[in-house]
């Protein structure tokens, strides 16, 4: 029989993400909407995004439902997976994790042939156009001062400018790749050579923004309207404040400066089919729109003691 009858009731949820093996589900983002789409009463299933096909006009996929349990032990159990149409689902959610590569791409191109009546979350072609780091360019009252270049040769002429720049890879992912320097660095040429990869690869230059010592900040919008926000602080000993690079979480509220952002991006994001955002911002300056996988919901859901994730699920009822 149809796998997708096994559930009694509500909508079917099919999750495009990384390997279940590798959930961390004390504070993975993806296993606390699973969580609450199953606390819900809808269908949960896994796709492994290499499984995807286009048969003439039809999307498969080997589709694995799943019972998810509150237990960051054994979250999930996975019944037998059957190659079905994804236009089988009502809600595909891409939650692949970055680097946004040529196989991210074509995930994103295989899905467009979803009919209309299948949500996909966050849109497609959306995820394709919008690169985390770039988007936030298209409001540059709001950011620091930047160039984006890939030879050094305009980066250093860009740099003289600043008592220190940030420099990251234009396509990077958790912190990697990213380092600071001065125009009077001794190894600059050597530094922006190794960024650019010879001047082949597009890097982004940036203006220092001296409070990244007291933590940036991830906030979390749900079609648009910003939900929350955490702090994240750098380890002792370092400077990148990214989780994957050893930082830490921390409660925080938002302020006027960060609503004003939040209003500013708002209805591009609601327009462009971005159910979940995630916007980090510095000292009160947007550096990244994060749209592939943004992250921080169980963190932010603890520390406000608020069921964000059902709160995200219910909005799609």
């Amino acid at each position: 029989r149809d796998c997708f009858r096994w559930y009694a009731e509500g909508v079917n949820h099919a999750f495009i993400m990384d390997p279940l093996a590798r959930v961390k589900a004390h504070k993975d983002t993806t296993y606390y909407l699973m969580l609450a789409a199953a606390q819900r009463g809808h269908g949960v299933c896994y796709v492994d995004p290499g499984s995807l096909a286009l048969n003439h006009d039809q999307v498969m996929a080997w589709v694995q439902p799943l019972v998810v349990h509150d237990d960051v032990a054994k979250p999930f159990v996975p019944a037998a997976a059957r190659w079905q149409k994804l236009a089988d689902m009502d809600v595909v959610w891409i939650r692949t994790d970055p680097p946004f590569d040529r196989a991210y791409l074509y995930v994103t191109l295989l899905l467009e042939h979803l009919p209309p009546r299948v949500r996909v979350i966050n849109r497609p072609a959306t995820i394709r156009d919008w690169n985390e780091k770039l988007a936030a360019l298209r409001y540059p009252t709001f950011t620091p001062r930047t160039l984006v270049a890939r030879d050094p040769a305009h980066i250093r002429t860009f740099m003289a400018g600043f008592a220190r720049v940030t420099i990251k890879p234009v396509d990077g992912h958790g912190g990697k790749g990213i380092v600071f320097a001065t125009a009077a660095d001794r190894n600059l040429d050597t530094l922006l050579d190794d960024a650019t990869r010879g001047g082949r690869h597009w890097v982004i230059a940036q203006e220092y923004i001296a409070a990244a010592t007291e933590g940036d900040k991830r906030i979390l919008l749900l079609n648009g309207e910003p939900l929350g926000a955490i702090l994240r602080l750098h380890a002792e000993g370092a400077e990148l404040n990214n989780l994957d690079q050893g930082g830490s979480a921390q409660a925080c509220q938002l302020t006027a400066r960060d609503r004003e952002i939040c209003t500013a991006v708002a209805s591009d994001l609601v327009a462009h089919g971005v159910v979940l955002a995630g916007i980090d911002v510095i000292g009160g300056m947007l550096m990244e729109i994060n749209i592939t996988s943004p992250t921080g919901l169980q963190e932010m859901s603890r520390f406000d003691g608020r069921d964000y994730h059902h709160q995200i699920i219910a909005s799609l009822e």
